[in-house]
C-alpha cells in the first residue's frame, strides 16, 4: 500500500519564495541543495496560465511518497 501524497496549499496562499521555487511548498524554508520537484499546481486566470512547479526540501521531500 503506498502512501497518500501530501496536498498543495491554493496558489493564493503562497509566499512569492514558494511560487518562484526558492522555498519549500509546505515548511517555507529557504532551498538550498537537495530540493526536489513534487509537483505542479495547476491554475488560471480567463486565458492566463498561472501554473507553479512545487519544490520540496530535504526536510519534507521523504514524507512525499
Amino acid at each position: 500500500m503506498s502512501a497518500t501524497p501530501r496536498s498543495f496549499p491554493p496558489p493564493g496562499e503562497l509566499t512569492w519564495d514558494q511560487s518562484a521555487g526558492r522555498a519549500c511548498i509546505w515548511c517555507r524554508r529557504p532551498l538550498t541543495s537537495g530540493a526536489v520537484s513534487v509537483g505542479i499546481i495547476r491554475d488560471q486566470l480567463g486565458a492566463h496560465n498561472l501554473d507553479t512547479e512545487v519544490w520540496a526540501g530535504p526536510c519534507c521531500a521523504s514524507t512525499t511518497h
